[in-house]
């Protein structure tokens, strides 16, 4: 390969991670109602159970460091490989172009669903749910206890809708990806070819996966898989996801800056700075002891003045 070739690859592997970051959250999610699913026994792997955590009642603060990669908070040892496996379709990577796999996306999804077991956002678990249209109202249109019309640019506003949990959402549906998987090519999805696991997934995002998905759609996974690879892919790195800040070099991304000088943000051109997360920033405010002194910012100036303790 030439390197102008290579270059171009890059460049277009570059542009279509921008484009997960912008389209990933405007898929619409529809999930129909079931009971919830027991959980299945952890196979023997390099996965370790972690041990079931109460409910929070309030939102958790990000940790101070990435949460350990080899421990489970949610999902069996079977759902994580699968799960790792579905994400590292959706973006792909080596060790020299780093894919979901590198990046620990699966780490970043089970332990997002530990948390209020995935709700992150408004939700409804009773009807009535969300019907969606898009143009005119439909003539048939009528609000019930179990449905209630909404214009698809507004659906935003309505939050979560399903009677089923996030977390029971990935539960059925590794299931279903198993059972559509083993109908196709008689095997489980995590150890098929990657040409066998791309084909099961164009079949889920065509619809035409149907074998399993009797609970919600195929379609309605994989947008569910193809937003949660995003955010793992491109959050902070304290939430698991994210290794190394991988997914921030890949588009450019500097991470948690604490500050821009004026003559930085006069300049036109793209500031260069190294990607930095959360947990290395740092931590002090103007007029706050940071250290031996006190910074105290000057307007209009670029430079920090110390004082010192013993300044009266």
């Amino acid at each position: 390969m030439s390197d102008d070739q290579a270059q171009n690859e890059h460049l277009s592997r570059r542009g279509f991670l921008k484009g997960v970051v912008i389209t990933a959250a405007s898929i619409p999610v529809v999930a129909a109602g079931c009971s919830p699913v027991e959980q299945m026994p952890p196979a023997q792997t390099g996965y370790q159970a972690w041990p079931p955590q109460p409910l929070n009642p309030d939102v958790p603060l990000a940790p101070r460091v990435p949460p350990n990669t080899t421990l489970l908070r949610t999902f069996t040892s079977h759902e994580a490989r699968t799960v790792e496996a579905l994400t590292a379709r959706i973006l792909p990577g080596t060790p020299d172009d780093p894919g979901a796999r590198e990046a620990g996306v699966v780490t970043y999804i089970d332990n997002m669903l530990a948390y209020q077991e995935g709700f992150v956002e408004s939700t409804y678990r009773e009807p009535p749910y969300a019907q969606i249209y898009s143009g005119d109202e439909p003539s048939e249109a009528q609000d019930t206890y179990e449905t209630v019309w909404i214009a698809a640019d507004q659906i935003e506003r309505y939050g979560y809708q399903s009677i089923l949990s996030p977390r029971e959402v990935y539960r059925l549906g590794v299931i279903a990806v198993d059972t559509y998987a083993r109908s196709k090519y008689d095997t489980g999805f995590s150890s098929l070819t990657d040409n066998q696991q791309d084909s099961i997934i164009e079949d889920m995002v065509s619809g035409d996966a149907v074998v399993g998905f009797e609970q919600f759609s195929s379609q309605a996974f994989f947008a569910v898989l193809r937003r949660h690879s995003a955010e793992g892919m491109f959050s902070d790195p304290a939430y698991g996801g994210n290794r190394d800040m991988v997914g921030w070099q890949l588009i450019g991304y500097p991470g948690a800056q604490r500050a821009y000088t004026e003559t930085d943000i006069r300049t036109e051109t793209d500031i260069p700075r190294e990607p930095q997360p959360l947990a290395d920033l740092h931590p002090f405010s103007p007029g706050e002891y940071a250290g031996s002194h006190v910074v105290l910012p000057v307007s209009g100036s670029e430079e920090d003045y110390p004082v010192h303790h013993d300044h009266p």
